[in-house]
């Protein structure tokens, strides 16, 4: 075996650091894109996935800031493509998007030093990925960068001095 193939044999998965809160956000994410018969996974689905974790930080975060699951939802619906004519078995792609907000998450985990990827890196991913449609939506609750990383650094830091984190 060459040292590429055992290189790309041992490395991480794309997934491999994510809590198992933010791995079901992502099951969750397919499971919307399924319902909504998209052959995709787009940043609005992986929006919705978070949302069906109750348990994430990023779900707090999003009630806190606009009061309520269904405003979120809402905004999602309204950004939400048209139905696809029939549901996909097996495999859905992630959109090209979506692949850039998963590695925004790692990056924004990476950068305040965290060594896992909660679904809280998972939203701020979302809102780096400025383009996507889940970044609008965001923006259009009242999101913005800054505040959700300033959001993210005092809940972990709360969670952790606690003693609570996952």
């Amino acid at each position: 075996m060459s040292k590429q193939a055992a290189q790309q044999r041992h490395a991480p998965g794309p997934f491999e650091r994510y809590t198992n809160l933010n791995r079901h956000s992502i099951v969750l994410a397919q499971e919307a894109a399924r319902t909504h018969k998209h052959d995709f996974i787009g940043t609005e689905h992986l929006l919705l996935g978070l949302l069906g974790e109750p348990r994430g930080l990023a779900y707090g975060m999003l009630i806190a800031k606009t009061g309520s699951e269904q405003r979120v939802r809402d905004a999602v619906a309204e950004a939400m493509p048209p139905v696809g004519e029939k549901a996909l078995r097996g495999h859905i792609a992630f959109r090209p998007e979506s692949e850039e907000a998963i590695e925004e998450a790692r990056r924004a985990s990476v950068d305040l030093g965290h060594d896992r990827v909660g679904t809280e890196h998972a939203l701020l991913g979302l809102i780096r990925t400025e383009d996507s449609p889940a970044a609008r939506i965001l923006r259009s609750l009242g999101f913005t960068p800054d505040e959700l990383r300033a959001t993210v650094e005092a809940e972990v830091a709360e969670r952790s001095a606690a003693g609570d984190l996952y």
